[in-house]
This record gives C-alpha cells, sequence and structure tokens, in this order.
C-alpha cells in the first residue's frame, strides 16, 4: 500500500472513531435551537420527520452528530439555523448521511449548501480506492434546498428518505 492510501485508510478509521465517539454519550439525540418550536399543523418538526424516515426505511445503525461535531467539522454556524437533523451511519463501511436542515430565514442557505457539497467530496475522496459500493452511493447524491430547507440524504434507500422528507419541506 503505498503513503497515500495509508493515509487515506488512517482518516477512514479516525473519522470512524470520531462518529463512535458523537452518539456514545445519550444526550441530544436530536438538536432544535431552544424557543424555536413553532410548528404548524402542516409541518413536522425535523426530528419527528427523522422518526419517520427510521421506523419506515430500513438503515445501518445511525448516530446522531453532537452540536461541536457539527460546528467543527461542517463549519456550520449552528444560531442560523432553526432546526437541524445531522446522522451519519455508525460504522465506516457504510456511506449513508441524513442531514436535514431548516435555517433561519436570514441565513446564508448557499453557504449551507456549499458546506454540504464539500462535505460530499470529502466522503468520496474517503471512499473511491476502499468501499466502491459506497463511493457509487455517494457519487449519486444531491443537497437539495426547498425554501429554507436543505437536505443531504446518501443511502441506497435515497429515494425513500427523500420521499418521506419531502411530503413536509415542499
Amino acid at each position: 500500500m503505498n503513503k497515500i492510501g495509508r493515509k487515506i485508510l488512517i482518516t477512514i478509521g479516525i473519522v470512524g472513531l470520531l462518529l463512535a465517539g458523537c452518539s456514545s454519550k445519550g444526550n441530544n439525540q436530536m438538536s432544535t435551537v431552544p424557543g424555536e418550536e413553532q410548528i404548524t399543523k402542516e409541518e413536522k418538526a425535523l426530528t419527528e420527520i427523522y422518526d419517520e424516515i427510521t421506523e419506515n426505511v430500513e438503515l445501518p445503525k445511525m448516530v446522531v452528530l453532537n452540536d461541536n461535531y457539527i460546528a467543527n467539522y461542517f463549519a456550520i454556524e449552528l444560531s442560523g439555523l432553526e432546526e437541524y437533523v445531522f446522522t451519519n451511519a455508525e460504522e465506516v463501511i457504510y456511506a449513508d448521511t441524513i442531514i436535514i436542515i431548516k435555517a433561519k430565514p436570514d441565513t446564508d442557505k448557499e453557504a449551507l449548501q456549499e458546506a454540504l457539497e464539500t462535505m460530499i467530496e470529502h466522503k468520496k475522496a474517503e471512499l473511491e480506492n476502499y468501499l466502491p459500493e459506497q463511493f457509487k452511493i455517494v457519487e449519486k447524491s444531491k443537497v437539495q434546498v426547498s425554501g429554507d430547507y436543505i437536505y443531504l440524504v446518501i443511502s441506497e434507500k435515497e429515494a425513500d428518505i427523500k420521499a418521506i422528507i419531502e411530503k413536509y419541506v415542499k
């Protein structure tokens, strides 16, 4: 294995350890900015949307990323978000990722979209030579924007997951 290959393998291992540590504390299963829970009858909280996804779509074991990880890894200013759900597959052998964001009206949605697109590129670079089937899944993924909502689904079950999300964000 060449130097670059070893570096990428080490990076994948480190990301796996970070992800495993993000969920083990049991706090903040889903993050919502306090005081912003004004949900009309036509809407669902993002945590409820995610719960519906996990009840109806078979996924690998997922971990909910904590606020520090989201702010540092994605470089997203959380104060600009009304609600958010960031989850990844617990095991690094799966590319599965579900991110749903509801931005505050004055938040730069293009910057949020770019942050998620950058994450896609990093994930592709990590998987390209080591997990080609997972790389293909990531390669098909695309950040979606609908009003104040920005979401990203990386999964073999992408169509099923997006169908649930789009019932509430469009």
